[in-house]
C-alpha cells in the first residue's frame, strides 16, 4: 500500500497543476488529516484478538503506538501495554489456551511471506519457530491444541507452491509434517483433537469440493461432496467431538445454506436456509454456543444459540446502525470477542461478557476531533441497469438540496462485495458535499450465484454499463449534477476506472485509479507461487487478440486510453510493474507517461503517504469543473 498511495500522489499532483483544476477545494468541517488519526485495529487479515488462558487479559493488534503491533489489556478494562515491536506487518496472533504463551506471524518489506514467532504477555524476546525459512516461503498459524502443548500451522518450506500442514511441539521445538499439499487442495477445517482435517479443493471461484483426511492415514483424502455442475462448498467448522462437519453450499439454490454432515454416514441435513448467504458458522471454544452469520443485502446478521438446548442467546444490543461480528471466545466461553461493524463509525473491538450480559469497547478508534462528528449512514438502494437487473448499492448523501458532485466507489475483487462498513474517505467526501454511491455491480458476491456469474468473460462490459446506469440514476434520484460524476476504485475497482476512461471517455468528469489492474493476463502471470492451489482455474486467461473473444477486454487498457483525451485519470500504483503499470498513469500534456516504482515506506510513512494521496484526490475532484468536449 505504501508505494501504491505514493504513486497516486504523483499522478494527482500533476492533475492539480492543470488550469482545469484551479478552483479551490471546498473546506470540510473536519480536516482530512483528522480522519487519518483514526486508530487501525487488526490487519488486512481481519481484526486479530485473543484471550489469555486465565481469561485475565486480551491481546489485540493496533497501531496506537504508531504502527500495528500486539497490545494486551485487562479483560475488565484498564491501561494497555505494547508487547511486540515488529519492523513489518502482523497477520495473526493467538494466546495459548493453557499457558502464558502467544504466537504471532509477521513479515517485512511487504513481501507477504510471514514467519511464525513465540512470545508471552510480557513481550519476551520473540522466538522464530523456523529461523531457517528460506526466501520465497511463508508460514501461517492455524490453531493451538487445547492442552497448549502443540499448535498447527501451514508452511511452504518444502515447496513454494504448496502449503503443507505441520504440528509444532512447544516443549521440543520440533515440527512434524502431518499432510503434504498437492494440486488444488488446502486445509479448510480441523477437529479439536487435531486428528481429522477437512480439505478444500478450488475448481473455480464458483465450484469447489471438500475432502476428509484422517491423521496418520495412508489412504488418499476421501471426497465428501460429489456433485455435478458448479456448486460451491465451504467448510465452516467441525463439532467439538469431530463427528459432524458444518459446511455451506449453494447446491440447488442461489444462496449459501448451512448444512451438517455426519462424517460416518456421509448424510447431510440443512441447518439454516435463509434467502441470503450464510457466511460463517461454528462453535465457541468450550462448545457451549453455536453461532451463524448471514450476509443480508450487505449487512451482517448474527444468531447465537445454546448448543445443548438450541435456545437463542440474547446478546447486548450493538450501538445504532452497527452489528456484531463474532471473532473468538475465551477458554470457558464466558467472554466473546466481537467487532462492531457498520458505516456510522470505524470497526471497533468489544468484549461481550455472556455471563453478565454486557459489552465493553476495548478502545475507541476515533480521535477527539471526530467523536462528536455525525457520520453519514448509507441508504440501501437497488438501481435498474441496462438489462433490467437491479444493482444493489449503498447511497451516502450530504445535507442540502444539490445539485451535488458525486463519486461512484467500485469495490475490488471482482468476486467480492461492498458491505455496510465504515470508510474514512467516503465520510470525508460526504462532509464536503459529495454524494457517494457504493455499488455492487454484476459479478459481486452476496446476491446469489447467478448474479456473481454475470461478469464471466465480460470485465469492463456489463459491469461498466452498471456503473453508467448508476450515474444516470443518481442524476434523477439523488440531485446529482450529471457533469460532475467521478468513478473511483482500487484493484478491480481501479480496473473499472480505467475501463470507464477507455470505453466511456465522455461519460464521467474524472477517474481515480488506485493500484488498478490494466492487463489481466500479466496479473495472472504475476500471482505468488503459494496461490497456485487456489488459482489454477485462472491460468487460461488470454488477451482478445490471442483468444478471439471480443467480449473480454483483457488487453492493456492504456493502449486504448492513449487514443482518448477526454476524461482525466488520477493514477494509482500497480500490483506488479507488468500488471498495472499502465494503470499507474498521470496526464502529461494531452498524452500519458508512466509513473516509476517507489520504495515501500516504513510504518509512520505509510499513513502519511495515504493521507497525502487522499488529500490530492480531494483537491483533484473538488477543483475539477468540466470536461472539454
Amino acid at each position: 500500500m505504501q508505494h501504491k498511495t505514493l504513486l497516486a500522489v504523483l499522478g494527482i499532483a500533476a492533475l492539480s497543476a492543470s488550469p482545469l483544476y484551479a478552483k479551490a477545494a471546498p473546506k470540510a468541517p473536519v480536516p482530512l488529516e483528522e480522519y487519518f488519526k483514526i486508530r487501525r485495529v487488526g490487519s488486512r487479515s481481519g481484526i486479530l484478538l485473543s484471550f489469555s488462558h486465565d481469561e485475565q487479559l486480551v491481546a489485540y493488534l493496533s497501531d496506537e503506538g504508531g504502527r500495528t503491533d500486539v497490545w494486551v489489556q485487562p479483560v475488565a478494562g484498564g491501561a494497555a501495554r505494547q508487547i511486540t515491536h515488529v519492523k513489518g506487518f502482523i497477520q495473526a496472533l493467538a494466546f495459548s489456551p493453557a499457558a502464558d504463551q502467544l504466537v504471532f506471524t509477521t513479515y517485512t518489506g511487504g513481501d507477504e511471506l510471514p514467519h511464525l514467532l513465540l512470545t508471552d504477555s510480557k513481550g519476551v524476546a520473540p522466538r522464530d519457530i523456523a529461523p531457517e525459512q528460506p526466501p520465497g516461503r511463508r508460514t501461517d498459524f492455524i490453531e493451538w491444541a487445547d492442552d497448549g502443548k502443540t499448535f498447527l500451522y501451514q508452511s511452504s518450506l518444502r515447496d513454494e507452491k504448496f502449503l503443507d500442514l505441520y504440528e509444532y511441539d512447544v516443549a521440543t521445538g520440533k515440527s512434524e509434517r502431518l499432510w503434504e499439499a498437492s494440486g488444488s487442495l488446502n486445509v479448510a477445517a480441523n477437529s479439536r483433537d487435531h486428528r481429522r482435517f477437512v480439505l478444500s479443493e478450488t475448481l473455480t471461484d464458483q465450484n469447489a469440493n471438500l475432502y476428509l483426511f484422517d491423521r496418520g492415514s495412508k489412504e488418499k483424502p476421501v471426497l465428501l461432496t460429489p456433485h455435478q455442475g458448479e456448486v460451491l462448498f465451504n467448510a465452516a467448522d467441525l463439532s467439538p467431538d469431530g463427528k459432524t462437519l458444518y459446511y455451506t453450499s449453494d447446491g440447488g439454490r442461489e444462496f449459501q445454506a448451512l448444512h451438517a454432515m455426519d462424517l460416518t454416514t456421509r448424510e447431510s441435513k440443512p441447518v439454516a436456509q435463509p434467502d441470503w448467504d450464510v457466511e460463517e458458522a461454528g462453535f465457541t471454544h468450550a462448545g457451549k454456543y453455536f453461532f451463524h452469520g448471514i450476509n443480508a443485502d450487505g449487512q451482517h446478521q448474527l444468531e447465537v444459540k445454546n448448543a445443548a438446548t438450541n435456545q437463542t442467546v440474547t446478546l447486548p444490543a450493538p450501538p445504532p446502525g452497527g452489528s456484531w461480528v463474532p471473532l473468538v471466545s475465551s477458554r470457558t466461553d464466558r467472554y466473546l470477542w466481537v467487532r462492531l461493524q457498520g458505516d456510522a463509525g470505524p470497526t471497533a473491538p468489544y468484549v461481550v461478557d455472556l455471563q453478565a450480559g454486557t459489552a465493553r469497547r476495548v478502545l475507541d478508534p476515533l480521535p477527539e476531533t471526530l467523536r462528536d462528528h455525525k457520520m453519514a449512514v448509507g441508504e440501501i438502494v437497488h438501481i435498474p441497469s441496462f438489462d433490467g437487473r437491479k444493482v444493489p448499492a449503498f447511497l451516502y448523501k450530504p445535507a442540502g438540496k444539490g445539485p451535488f458532485p458525486a463519486v461512484i466507489d467500485v469495490h475490488g475483487g471482482p468476486t467480492a462485495q461492498s458491505r455496510r462498513e465504515f470508510s474514512a474517505i467516503r465520510q470525508y467526501l460526504v462532509s464536503k458535499g459529495y454524494v457517494v454511491l457504493v455499488p455492487n455491480v454484476r459479478g459481486s458476491t452476496g446476491y446469489g450465484k447467478s448474479y456473481t456469474k454475470l461478469d464471466n468473460k465480460d470485465f469492463g462490459g456489463g459491469p461498466l454499463k452498471d456503473v453508467v446506469a448508476c450515474k444516470h440514476w443518481m442524476t434523477k434520484n439523488a440531485h446529482v449534477d450529471p457533469h460532475k460524476v467521478v468513478v473511483m476504485g482500487g484493484s478491480y475497482g481501479g480496473y473499472m476506472a480505467l475501463a470507464a476512461a477507455t470505453f466511456t471517455p465522455t461519460e464521467f468528469a474524472a477517474l481515480v485509479d488506485l493500484f488498478g489492474v490494466s492487463d489481466l493476463k500479466t496479473l495472472v502471470e504475476g500471482f505468488p507461487a503459494y496461490w497456485s492451489s487456489a488459482s489454477g482455474h485462472l491460468s487460461e486467461v488470454r488477451r482478445p487478440e490471442e483468444s478471439g473473444r471480443r467480449e473480454v477486454p483483457a488487453r492493456s487498457l492504456t493502449d486504448s486510453f492513449r487514443r482518448q483525451d477526454r476524461a482525466p485519470a488520477a493514477g494509482g500504483a500497480r500490483r506488479s510493474r507488468r500488471t498495472s503499470e499502465e494503470g499507474s498513469i498521470r496526464p502529461h500534456g494531452r498524452g500519458l507517461e508512466e509513473a516509476e516504482n517507489a520504495r515501500p515506506l516504513p510504518g509512520a510513512g505509510r499513513r502519511r503517504a495515504r493521507l497525502l494521496a487522499h488529500r490530492e484526490h480531494s483537491r483533484h475532484l473538488s477543483g475539477h469543473r468540466s470536461i472539454p468536449r
